[in-house]
């Protein structure tokens, strides 16, 4: 069943990306902590239960073989043909958002939808306006943004354009924002308990993990919290320290330093947990510097990460196929622009990756057919030609 395994790293991961940080209006400078540890309340019948419901569910992931379901009716996608839209990032320097964006625009255009603009705020909040201001000026039929929150949203100067978000809801059964027309988004519960039981089943149980959430991030919270119940569920008297690095500290070196620190103030460390696998560049060169064996998963299956797994500290990635998500956008906005009815959620799902099956996969570039067995681009098509 390729049970995960506690393994000293060998080399030390090297990347090669910088992204920007976002401004101040969305990420907060520094770094906060909490630390809860779990009365050991429980029997040791009940902690085996726990790490048997753990090593199951994680290993039910690892072997998974993904199944794609179309969550509705074909339509006649060929009415949009023509029509207009707007792409706007918050920050395109980070390489899975460029992959977003690069994937929603081919899905568009190619039902010959006409995007007039692929804008990168770089990950500052200054060109937002502008970006939009353009839009409107180009009187677009549809606005789809990549990862800008809604509350950055001048909703008020758009008239009647509709306008999506993406990966702001984070959870099925989370509300859109107010004046948002669909929000295609990943179950981020699933990688976060997926990471949970990873930790319990390789801690055995007692581990003593530093787990970083990203505020500013729409899925940080809903992350943390599922991780903190799920521990708290299977591996009760575990050790997890709760902090919060902003994005801006993932590139700007206080990130490592915050690594380096917790591992040498506390050799006891075991497992580190960045929710998502950007920030275990960082937490890594931490640990690299503090000369510290603990090991690391997370979550994106970032090819530059992924890459480096089983050689490195990182020792498990969850992937969620990219592309589903990105054709699912696609898929949102070519029903707005015909007048379908958009589904309350694609049911994206995830495979676990570490180093009993990474050797299966060319890791070094997301290919959805091979990572997943999947061609996610002729799945949606077929959807896109009513009968």
């Amino acid at each position: 069943m390729g049970k995960v395994r506690l393994m000293r790293a060998q080399k030390k991961m090297r990347y090669g990306f910088v992204a920007a940080a976002l401004a101040a209006g969305l990420v907060l400078s520094g770094c906060s902590s909490s630390s809860e540890e779990a009365a050991p309340t429980e029997s040791a019948t009940g902690s085996a239960d726990g790490l048997a419901t753990a090593q199951a569910a994680y290993d039910a992931a690892l072997a998974a073989s993904l199944t794609f379901a179309y969550p509705g009716d074909a339509f006649d996608a060929s009415a949009a043909s023509g029509k207009k839209v707007a792409m706007i990032s918050i920050n395109d320097q980070i390489p899975v958002l460029k992959q977003w964006t690069d994937t929603i625009k081919a899905g568009l255009e190619s039902q010959g939808v006409i995007v007039t603009q692929t804008s990168d705020a770089g990950g500052v909040i200054d060109p937002l306006p502008k970006f939009f201001a353009q839009a409107v000026t180009d009187k677009v039929d549809l606005i789809v943004t990549n990862a800008v929150p809604a509350a950055l949203i001048p909703l008020a100067d758009l008239g009647d354009i509709p306008v999506m978000t993406t990966n702001q809801t984070a959870a099925p059964g989370v509300a859109v924002a107010d004046g948002i027309a669909a929000d295609p988004s990943f179950d981020y519960t699933i990688p976060a308990s997926l990471m949970a039981d990873w930790f319990c089943v390789t801690g055995a149980g007692a581990g003593n993990a530093v787990v970083w959430g990203s505020e500013g991030q729409a899925s940080s919270p809903i992350m943390i919290d599922t991780i903190k119940a799920r521990v708290a569920e299977v591996c009760p008297d575990a050790k997890v320290d709760y902090q919060d690095a902003p994005l801006a500290t993932w590139f700007d070196g206080t990130l490592d330093g915050v690594a380096k620190n917790a591992v040498t103030a506390d050799p006891s460390i075991t497992h580190l947990m960045p929710i998502y696998d950007g920030m275990t560049i960082a937490t890594g060169a931490g640990l690299d510097a503090a000369g510290s064996a603990a090991i690391q998963s997370s979550f994106n299956m970032t090819p530059a990460v992924a890459a480096g797994i089983g050689s490195g500290s990182v020792k498990m990635d969850v992937g969620c196929p990219n592309d589903w998500f990105s054709y699912a956008t696609a898929d949102a906005a070519l029903r707005l622009l015909t007048g379908n009815a958009v589904p309350d959620n694609y049911g994206i799902t995830c495979k676990v990756f570490d180093e009993s099956n990474i050797g299966s996969i060319d890791a070094t570039v997301e290919n959805s057919v091979n990572w997943y067995g999947i061609d996610f681009a002729a799945e949606f098509a077929k959807y896109w030609t009513a009968s």
